[in-house]
């Protein structure tokens, strides 16, 4: 069994990490502009937990809530990702006095205090997109007039745009709340360039967030299903869901995004660019929900295998006694990256591990999927430091292979390392407290045991196990924001 675990693991690494990217059908890097309406939170949470989604920035509309209102739940809810470096951009307010804004008004995103909020402005998102390396996917669950705005005064961004995706009640006829609160951004829009993709759930009688997907989240440990599951634990809300009053609105981007061979596509006969859903599978789409909920969605990054392996026996009886709780508290991407870094380094390591840790860290910060960060490690090219180089490459693919990840022989070796993404750059390191710990725990095995001794790397492989489950990567490390 071990043997064959190590095999899927050897091909495993050969077509996910060094391969070519993945096709530009699953990935996307976005801009989201909402209104913060409940729906609009589901949205947001499914899409902040797909590992083959870049969010680059955050706009917020006048709608649900006021843009400072609306500001403010996103804020709280990035903090519950650990994704607060997503920067917010707060919208112009309109004269828009939804019925529904006190409901929106009382819902908790999160927790609202020691909110660090400095929002960006319009023509920061405007930098964003036109020094993005990828196309960008503008993602709308409101009304359009932040981005009708930000074509008006930087049209030169719409050749580095792929296409945006709205969420609109209808096209034949064109009507619903995000058209009719600012119809002449609707216009300005369909007379651009852009290719628009309008979704709508189409009145289907099944597309509802009820009871059903309400107590799947409850019994789901994962991030997303604990946020949404926590907005919606309020009784004005349970009410509603038991009157089937929600229906899959705005999270129908997430499914769409990842699934587009799910939705049947028209083409507005007027106007080439506009396309709209005209049908959808409901069924294939509530899967698509389930499974992005609950960590188990395959974004169809493989070539021969169709996911990673979760079940315990496939491991070694030891891993097996962390594996789920580690999975629950910090995810199946980490999970995969510690793994798929033991196989890859030879043995279980305490260094390796940390590595794994700091480089998906570092994409948590960026809000980036594997194969786009330049890496600079101060590890050295000695061990026991240099142990952390084989965690940074499994969890970030920055590779020797491909030239992205360079490390530094010239200074003193230290557990840090340098993380770069379309010109910004971060240095994280490990605390100090954790790296004496470490320290002390193998200098004890080696006066106990010596190096050459097999119990020594029972020792260390005992000791790195306590690490993987009990270290917390959002706690461990210092990150510094540098200039280039």
């Amino acid at each position: 069994m071990k043997k064959l675990f190590a095999i899927f693991i050897f091909f495993f690494l050969l077509v996910n990490l060094h391969a070519n990217p993945l096709h530009k059908h699953y990935k996307h890097s976005i801009i989201i502009d909402t209104d913060c309406a409940i729906d609009d939170m589901r949205a947001i949470s499914l899409l902040l937990s797909l590992p083959t989604i870049t969010i680059k920035a955050i706009m917020v509309s006048d709608g649900a809530l006021t843009p400072k209102e609306g500001a403010i739940k996103i804020r709280s809810l990035l903090q519950e990702f650990n994704r607060d470096s997503i920067p917010v951009m707060i919208g112009e307010k309109k004269d828009i006095h939804p019925s529904w804004r006190e409901f929106n008004r009382q819902l908790s995103w999160g927790k609202e205090t020691n909110i660090q909020h400095k929002p960006i402005q319009l023509k920061e998102i405007a930098s964003i997109i036109t020094n993005s390396k990828e196309e960008i996917t503008l993602v709308c669950l409101g009304p359009l007039t932040n981005i009708a705005q930000l074509i008006k005064k930087h049209s030169n961004i719409i050749s580095n745009v792929e296409d945006m995706l709205w969420y609109n009640e209808s096209i034949n006829p064109l009507k619903g709340f995000n058209y009719e609160s600012d119809t002449a951004a609707t216009k300005l829009l369909f007379s651009s360039s852009i290719k628009i993709k309008i979704l709508s759930n189409l009145n289907i009688e099944d597309a509802v967030f009820d009871a059903n997907l309400f107590n799947f989240c409850k019994n789901t440990n994962t991030i997303q299903a604990k946020a949404i599951y926590n907005t919606h634990n309020q009784p004005l809300v349970i009410k509603k869901i038991n009157e089937n009053h929600f229906k899959l609105w705005d999270e129908l981007v997430a499914a769409f995004l990842t699934n587009p061979e799910l939705f049947s596509i028209d083409i507005l006969s007027k106007n080439k660019n506009i396309r709209y859903c005209t049908n959808y599978s409901i069924k294939a789409v509530q899967e698509v929900l389930k499974d992005i909920i609950s960590d188990n969605y395959t974004a169809g990054a493989y070539i021969a295998f169709m996911g990673f392996p979760i079940k315990p026996a496939l491991y070694t009886y030891d891993i097996r006694l962390i594996m789920d709780s580690a999975i629950t508290r910090y995810g199946l991407e980490e999970w995969k990256a510690c793994v798929m870094t033991d196989e890859f380094h030879g043995h279980l390591g305490v260094f390796s591990i940390v590595g794994a840790k700091m480089g998906l860290k570092a994409r948590d910060y960026f809000g980036v999927e594997t194969d786009l960060l330049q890496v600079v490690s101060f590890a050295g090219s000695k061990p026991p430091y240099s142990c952390m180089n084989d965690g940074i490459q499994v969890s970030t693919g920055a590779t020797l292979g491909q030239g992205t990840i360079q490390i530094r022989t010239d200074s003193i070796s230290l557990p840090k390392a340098i993380f770069t993404y379309n010109g910004k750059s971060i240095e994280i390191k490990l605390k100090d407290k954790y790296l004496s710990q470490l320290k002390n725990n193998i200098n004890k095995g080696i006066s106990q045991f010596g190096l050459a001794d097999e119990n020594y790397w029972t020792f260390i492989r005992q000791n790195a196990l306590k690490y993987w489950l009990n270290w917390d990567r959002n706690k461990i490390f210092e990150l510094v924001e540098i200039s280039n």
